[in-house]
């Protein structure tokens, strides 16, 4: 197992695609953590004193041997919720910054696009549902996603799921904001996240629980790391250890 903090962006950015398994529960994102979450946006983008934000960690598990396109193909375990809510995010200052910010490329649609949602080196009508995008969620959220991360989202969509919900807030708060594309931008720029990768073929399932329960986590979502390990690694057994609610 391997822990690393990073860039988010740059860890946006690199070629690989998450998926996410069915065991994970659908996307779902409170008025108040989204009203939090852009509040954060709103500091790091207006106060240059403030150079570096930690959002979190996300848990990768490597799905196994690959070499087409040298792409890896990784589940994420924990932390959907969050790259959802960033890649939402991503969407709205795209359709924000459009064609380009006074010709400048890397706030375009496009450019996000191309970095952050798709491994664009690519062809998408081969492998759209292989390899071509970077998040692979389940079921109605896949396809809400890619509606709003392609710039679709004028066509009929529910109005009340999370995911659209998230995104028009964010499209809302742009626009009212006063602030650029540019400097939203800039203040993503300072998040950071950890990334930790297993190996599901090389790596103890027991010695994974057993590092994640010594962070600090609650008893409620040990149980869901566990039931993600189990589900994914196909053990048959993990002990749940008592631990005090934090």
């Amino acid at each position: 197992m391997e822990a690393s903090r990073t860039n988010l962006l740059n860890f946006l950015r690199e070629p690989k695609q998450l998926i996410l398994p069915d065991s994970q529960s659908p996307y779902d994102f409170s008025d108040e953590k989204r009203a939090g979450f852009w509040d954060n946006i709103v500091h790091l983008s207006t106060d240059e004193s403030v150079t570096e934000y930690y959002l979190g960690l996300f848990m990768i598990l490597e799905k196994g041997l690959f070499c087409t396109y040298e792409i890896p193909k990784l589940i994420l375990i924990d932390g959907h919720q969050r790259l959802v809510t960033i890649h939402l995010l991503l969407a709205a200052l795209a359709k924000a910054a459009g064609a380009g910010n006074n010709g400048t490329v890397e706030f375009s649609c496009k450019y996000i696009y191309d970095n952050y949602f798709t491994n664009n080196t690519l062809n998408k009508e081969e492998d759209s549902d292989t390899l071509y995008y970077k998040l692979v969620l389940s079921s109605l959220d896949n396809k809400i996603y890619r509606r709003l991360i392609e710039g679709n989202d004028h066509l009929p969509l529910p109005s009340q799921h999370p995911m659209v919900k998230t995104f028009r807030f964010f499209e809302k708060a742009i626009g009212e904001s006063g602030i650029s594309p540019a400097d939203i931008y800039k203040g993503i720029g300072k998040i950071t996240v950890v990334d930790i990768s297993t190996d599901r073929y090389y790596e103890n399932p027991q010695f994974v629980y057993e590092t994640l329960m010594e962070s600090k986590l609650t008893l409620e979502q040990a149980k869901l790391l566990l039931k993600w390990l189990s589900g994914l690694l196909s053990v048959s057994c993990i002990p749940v250890r008592k631990t005090v609610e934090r």
